[in-house]
């Protein structure tokens, strides 16, 4: 919400899906605490204020792809799959796992209707 709000007050609009990526989680005393990146393509370059971060670019250039459809609690065995692939083309996992959402759901849709890309960047490298 607080990024929206943001988006509002620059005048900006979004252009394009928002993606995601996670690099860690810890338990804390309120809940799950997650170390995260959101990133939300703009229209138009704007001036944010701290904490955010105006990237110009975002660039993943080698990266194992995957289209997981359906319930997003069934993501996991798409991951699995992808760092089996990873592991059999002896491949390095060099980024986070970056998730994009390609079908945004309204209030009362199912989650059996979201569909996310998966990127994860690996070195073009076989050593």
């Amino acid at each position: 919400m607080n990024i929206g709000k943001l988006i509002y007050d620059l005048s900006a609009r979004k252009a394009g899906s928002l993606v995601t990526s996670t690099f860690g989680m810890e338990q804390s005393a309120s809940g799950p605490l997650l170390d995260m990146e959101i990133l939300v393509p703009l229209a138009k370059e704007v001036n944010v204020p701290a904490p955010y971060i105006f990237k110009k670019l975002f660039h993943l250039k080698y990266a194992v792809y995957a289209r997981h459809e359906g319930n997003p609690q069934l993501i996991q065995n798409t991951l699995n799959q992808m760092m089996e692939y990873i592991k059999a083309n002896k491949l390095t996992k060099i980024t986070s796992v970056y998730s994009v959402n390609m079908k945004e759901l309204k209030q009362g849709d199912s989650l059996d209707g979201m569909v996310t890309d998966l990127y994860i960047g690996v070195n073009p490298s076989v050593l």
